[in-house]
């Protein structure tokens, strides 16, 4: 017959010679108390663990104040970030609207297919509406030949530049383009305020509004950095802006637009008499040297 080996752990007083416990185990006794054993020690040292501060020395302890703050700031930063992309997302359309050279692709494709409406589907004009269409362009040809010339008797209007050249396409134009020599300024036609003064990425340059007396206003498009802002007073032949960047060609070209009452006029028919002789596009032009 096989013999188990048997293991006795005892306990005793030596100092009165008393056995306090004794316990006889068999070798799977001894590993199965030896497993006990080191569990409760595991548990034990758990609990102490958690129930001290020496929970705060374990590595990714985080204290409540710190997690608070730190989910806190998480919140912020989506935020954030919710709010810089729409920002994003304004000012990427924005740069495609100033675009003048974008091809509309992606307005093609959402329009889809256009169709052309037959001439049988346009109803013709009424009498009224053609009596009313003929009643306003009466209104603005007196007002352009008559009322106008009329109002700007009384007023003062200087050139756009001392040596301004008006070109002869724009002569009989509502748009004037004036050729600027030199590093010469933009002046004031006349005496009036600021209405506006921006910049236009259309214009290669900045654009100034002003009011006159008696219903006329006038815009200058394509200036160097205005010396006005919106509001200020200005008299005749003040220096309103710098003159504009020469062009691939050397020319520096500002348009000028002028209305009476709300109606375009042309320009030159007010402040070209005395700008000198008119450009021509087939005429040589030579750059100022220097400038």
């Amino acid at each position: 017959m096989k013999r188990h080996p048997k293991y006795l752990l005892k306990l005793e007083d030596e100092s009165r010679l008393s056995c306090i416990f004794n316990i006889k185990l068999t070798r799977f006794g001894m590993w199965a108390a030896g497993i006990l054993f080191l569990a409760v020690m595991f548990l034990f040292a758990g609990i102490f663990i958690i129930a001290t501060p020496l929970k705060t020395l374990l590595p990714g302890y985080m204290k409540q104040q710190e997690r608070t703050a730190t989910e806190e700031n998480i919140l912020r930063l989506d935020s954030i970030q919710a709010v810089y992309e729409t920002n994003q997302a304004y000012i990427e359309n924005f740069v495609k609207a100033l675009d003048t050279e974008r091809i509309p692709n992606d307005s093609i494709l959402m329009v889809g297919e256009t169709r052309e409406l037959s001439s049988d589907s346009l109803l013709p004009a009424s009498p009224l509406e053609r009596k009313f269409v003929n009643a306003m362009e009466e209104r603005e040809r007196f007002n352009i030949s008559v009322l106008a010339p009329l109002a700007a008797e009384d007023m003062m209007f200087s050139p756009v530049a001392e040596s301004g050249i008006f070109t002869i396409a724009s002569k009989d134009s509502t748009r004037g383009e004036i050729l600027i020599g030199g590093d010469e300024p933009v002046l004031s036609i006349s005496d009036g305020s600021v209405l506006a003064s921006y910049y236009s990425p259309a214009e290669k340059g900045y654009v100034i509004l002003v009011q006159h007396a008696k219903g006329f206003v006038s815009s200058y498009e394509g200036t160097g950095n205005p010396m006005v802002s919106a509001g200020d007073m200005v008299l005749a032949g003040q220096m309103i802006a710098l003159g504009p960047k020469p062009d691939a060609k050397g020319r520096r070209i500002v348009a000028v637009m002028m209305w009476h009452n709300g109606i375009s006029l042309k320009p030159f028919e007010y402040i070209g008499s005395g700008a000198g002789h008119s450009y021509s596009k087939e005429d040589n032009y030579e750059a100022p040297r220097g400038r």
